[in-house]
């Protein structure tokens, strides 16, 4: 080795500015000589834990004939020995890196709160690594030679096989995956309320039993939800995109998420899927056919998602930033009914819900919905309904 530590610095600075990964080099008495990282990554608390146990890491131990890479908490490093005549200097330290894969399984703000720890294939930490070792000894290594002499590279390897493996085995046995034209004139029909038109594309899109590709290797029935719990969260979108009040379309979706987990069978999971899409799509078309103003979309938003609480006109009126007397005017003249006629009626009608599938006393429907009191919770319920609540859950309840 013919390199002096300004020229390594150098090196090191390069390698941190160009690929933003911190370069240490920690000598043969594990002291930090010099450290290329961000400002944010250093004050980072975690950052001297980290620095810590790298510092003790037995680097002496290893060959100076080729880079050497090892992980720590899901981080990955390399590191390359310095040696002059068998005399032992230190290592130069690359990472923490994370590879791709492991981008959802680690949070990336974990030593970084505001600057991402780099995420690079092992192929591009290898390519690194050659140069810098080449730049060091002024010797030129190949990949594979680096691997040979690298077990925590093995299993990124035999992964990359695998994969290749996995995509001969589906072209072979002609397992495809959704139709991406069909999926998304679906997609399209839900968002813009297009009930006419589902039948036409059902068959073909994300329900077609003939395109589902393979999620769970153990358990195909597992594999079809997977997907359909996937297309679920798809229309949930296309929904909010079409206008659907977006507290009701994610409630939805938990709702059909865990349904479609509770399903035993094929037949049943389709058959869920199939009424989730009916029901987004009837939803946004609802909406549709109720054009409202901005601020009165904002206003009708608003009193569903706070049906159980207290809704007053002052609240809305700030949340729409007009004046109460404006917003109620223009409520009126938009929806054709008052404001305050409007909430009793959504109450009214989320109360009969409660009747209908609940057994919750009475009493406590009232209370919930925040009526002041049980007669004039009556009361309000028999003026859009002509019934009175007992009247109604005797009637159609199916609990």
């Amino acid at each position: 080795m013919k390199i002096s530590t300004i020229d390594l610095q150098y090196i090191s600075q390069l390698i941190y500015e160009t690929h933003h990964l911190p370069v240490s080099y920690i000598n043969a008495l594990g002291e930090v000589i010099f450290d290329y990282s961000s400002a944010d990554y250093q004050n980072n608390p975690s950052y001297h834990s980290l620095k810590e146990q790298l510092t003790a890491y037995p680097y002496h131990r290893a060959s100076n004939d080729y880079p050497i890479f090892f992980s720590h908490a899901e981080f990955n490093f390399f590191y390359i020995n310095l040696k002059i005549d068998e005399q032992y200097l230190g290592a130069i330290v690359v990472g923490p890196s994370l590879s791709p894969e492991m981008e959802d399984a680690v949070n990336p703000t974990t030593y970084h709160k505001h600057e991402m720890i780099p995420h690079l294939h092992y192929q591009q930490c290898l390519a690194i690594s050659l140069f810098v070792y080449f730049s060091i000894y002024q010797k030129k290594l190949t990949k594979m030679a680096v691997i040979q002499h690298n077990q925590a590279l093995k299993p990124l390897i035999r992964h990359e096989e695998n994969t290749a493996i996995e995509l001969s085995h589906a072209r072979r046995n002609a397992i495809v995956h959704t139709n991406l034209y069909y999926e998304k004139i679906l997609l399209d029909y839900v968002k813009n309320g297009r009930m006419e038109n589902l039948n036409e594309v059902l068959n073909y899109s994300i329900m077609e039993q003939a395109e589902l590709g393979v999620l769970s290797k153990r358990n195909n029935l597992r594999s079809v939800q997977y997907l359909m719990i996937t297309g679920v969260a798809l229309i949930c979108r296309a929904a909010i995109e079409g206008g659907l009040n977006e507290e009701t379309a994610f409630t939805l979706n938990d709702f059909y998420i865990q349904k479609l987990e509770d399903q035993n069978s094929l037949i049943d999971i389709l058959s869920l899927m199939e009424e989730a899409i009916y029901d987004f799509t009837r939803r946004v078309s609802k909406t549709n056919k109720q054009k409202y103003s901005a601020p009165i979309t904002t206003c009708i938003h608003t009193i569903e998602n706070q049906l159980y609480g207290e809704i007053t006109l002052d609240q809305l009126s700030a949340i729409c930033h007009l004046s109460p007397n404006y917003l109620s005017s223009l409520f009126k003249k938009e929806v054709g009914i008052s404001l305050s006629e409007y909430i009793q009626q959504q109450k009214i009608e989320e109360a009969k819900k409660l009747l209908t599938f609940t057994n919750y006393p009475i009493l406590d429907i009232g209370s919930l919905l925040n009526f002041t009191d049980q007669s004039y919770f009556i009361k309000v319920f028999k003026k859009f309904t002509d019934i009175t609540p007992k009247q109604y859950r005797n009637e159609y309840s199916r609990k």
